[in-house]
């Protein structure tokens, strides 16, 4: 029931409003009267404003950066386990090695150099690249294999580089916390109706959004109220962390980042390849590699993020390389890279998972 109504319903049965029969057969039937369902109803009502104050403080508090990184390594496991664990491929150690030079390169380009950068590699077979917050960063085996040079793998490394610096899974963890605590209010000022209704506790909890299907409905509205509390991420405990992070990396694969984010992670990755050295151009034409379904997370189309990027780069080019009011982008110094020995595909040593 919505939440409006609980109010609604007590009111009814008072009165005697048409339309009440319903909520008469469901208090006669569970034995209940309409003294002992006002006063739950009330008690709903007192816990639900309660927990909106928690809801309200996770709205406008600031993320410190050790939650930050402690999520952004619950989100890393994660992305790990679902593509099959890292490489085991033949010269593993070399090609991480290399990856996290040019990695680290392009992360020194950017906004926050000083973050302490992972790169690595997964077992999947699927076209893929993600990230964690503070600092991490995947690609998969498949999308390796489908390089032309280590411009285009550079490029990929800098989208993911810019979803980090620019904080995009911070402020959809955010949402989402918020939105699970929403959802938790909802489900409490519903408890008096659906107890009434004989529902069962284990299904009361589970009306508490995606989360009250992992955690207690008890112990979740605790982890609203730590949250709110400025408490560290990582003292939520094991299972608290996993159940939220499994969450979010639904979510997440569901809707992905918005399209802003998206195109903006695209604009500023040619930026950081062309202060690298790398020829953004490349990273334009690798997109139309990408599968139109399948990736880790959903992304627009390919064709109206390579128009788009055609379009900025254009615009770099116009800009007056002595101009002290707009970043200053030499496209005219970068290069076309050959994929070097470590980076080249070769056969992976086990069976690869596909996202």
């Amino acid at each position: 029931m919505s939440p409006r109504r609980v109010p609604l319903a007590v009111a009814c049965l008072m009165l005697g409003l048409p339309g009440c029969t319903a909520v008469r057969q469901v208090l006669g039937q569970s034995g209940g009267t309409l003294g002992q369902y006002a006063k739950e109803a009330e008690e709903a009502e007192l816990r639900a404003a309660e927990l909106r104050k928690d809801c309200d403080t996770l709205k406008a508090r600031a993320i410190t950066f050790e939650e930050e990184s402690a999520f952004g390594g619950a989100v890393s496991v994660n992305w790990v386990s679902r593509g099959g664990g890292l490489t085991r491929r033949p010269r593993a150690q070399a090609l991480h090695v290399q990856l996290n030079k040019i990695g680290k390169n392009l992360a020194a380009q950017s906004s926050r150099p000083d973050l302490p950068w992972t790169f690595g590699v997964l077992q999947s077979e699927g076209i893929n690249a993600v990230s964690g917050p503070g600092g991490y960063v995947f690609v998969s085996e498949g999308l390796l294999a489908r390089l032309d040079n280590e411009a285009q793998l550079a490029g990929v490394l800098a989208h993911e580089i810019s979803h980090i610096t620019r904080k995009h899974a911070m402020r959809e963890y955010q949402r989402y916390l918020v939105d699970q605590c929403e959802d938790a209010v909802r489900a409490e000022k519903s408890k008096p109706l659906a107890k009434a209704a004989s529902t069962t506790a284990k299904e009361l909890d589970r009306a508490v959004g995606g989360l009250g299907q992992l955690l207690p409905a008890g112990e979740l509205r605790g982890l609203f109220k730590q949250a709110a509390g400025q408490v560290s991420i990582d003292k939520w405990g094991k299972e608290a962390l996993q159940a939220f992070t499994n969450g979010f990396i639904a979510r997440l694969t569901e809707k992905g980042f918005g399209e802003q984010d998206e195109y903006a992670a695209d604009t500023e990755a040619v930026e950081l390849m062309a202060a690298a050295g790398y020829a953004p151009e490349e990273y334009v034409a690798f997109l139309s590699k990408l599968p139109d379904k399948g990736l880790s997370t959903e992304h627009p189309r390919k064709e109206k993020r390579q128009s788009l990027l055609r379009a900025h780069l254009a615009e770099l080019r116009k800009r007056a390389p002595d101009n002290d009011f707009v970043t200053s982008v030499d496209l005219s110094q970068t290069r076309v890279i050959p994929l070097r020995d470590a980076l080249q595909a070769g056969t992976p040593a086990t069976a690869a998972h596909t996202d």
